[in-house]
């Protein structure tokens, strides 16, 4: 009896703990998480990761990274990647963005260093294969 209390406590308190979660599932394959930091040297930005990154402007983006041109020290690693228009409040609601998909693009080719890059406010949600379709993308149009 305590427990069939404490379950109908619970959904009182959060209505969203007790809905159906197999009416809109996310694909285990798109399923992504949070992790709690990133990694100081960049060692993270790798091919194919999806990044979540705090901009100037606010907001979180999402980016994929396509590409990595590797340079030997003192040179900087080069990092291709895609930018998405759609952006979150936080980490978390662009992890949900992420996992929901059908992001629109804002720009194909995002260049930038990775000493560079890795000062940033990132977080690597995932890494999935890069294919065709994204190394050949185009901006979304409005």
């Amino acid at each position: 009896m305590r427990i069939l209390a404490l379950v109908a406590c619970l959904c009182l308190a959060s209505p969203t703990a007790c809905k159906n979660s197999d009416a809109d599932p996310v694909p285990a394959s798109r399923a992504v998480s949070v992790p709690a930091s990133s990694d100081p040297t960049g060692a993270d930005l790798v091919e194919g990761a999806v990044i979540a990154s705090f901009e100037k402007v606010g907001g979180v983006r999402l980016y994929k990274l396509i590409e990595v041109k590797y340079f030997p020290p003192p040179m900087s690693d080069a990092l291709i990647m895609i930018a998405y228009t759609e952006k979150g409040a936080d980490y978390a609601e662009a992890a949900r963005l992420w996992n929901k998909g059908g992001l629109s693009i804002v720009v194909t080719r995002v260049d930038v260093q990775r000493n560079v890059f890795r000062q940033r406010d990132y977080r690597v949600l995932s890494n999935e294969p890069v294919t065709d379709a994204d190394r050949n993308a185009k901006p979304t149009e409005p």
